[in-house]
């Protein structure tokens, strides 16, 4: 593999992890808000009640991650566009 690939690879794997550490982020601090504001219903009366309210917790913060991916794959694609997409070829 030619160098010049290896580095844009390593790169753009870079830049992906930063955006997704950053898109979990604003996830957590979403689903944070919506808690404490009353947006997200979990009742606590019964074992059962209490038995999921982690996984339905789970659930919210991941839709709310899925949300911010689009934009994610969206600077991926404008950034792999930028370098060239034949920076890429490891040929």
């Amino acid at each position: 593999m030619r160098p010049e690939a290896v580095a844009a690879w390593t790169q753009l794997y870079a830049a992906v992890a930063l955006l997704a550490g950053i898109c979990a982020a604003c996830a957590l601090l979403r689903t944070i808000i919506e808690l404490r504001s009353g947006a997200i219903n979990l009742p606590t009366g019964t074992w059962k009640q209490r038995a999921v309210w982690f996984p339905r917790l789970w659930l919210r913060f991941q839709l709310n991650y899925l949300r911010g991916f689009p934009c994610i794959m969206g600077i991926a694609l404008l950034y792999a566009h930028y370098i060239g997409f034949d920076a890429f070829n490891p040929a």
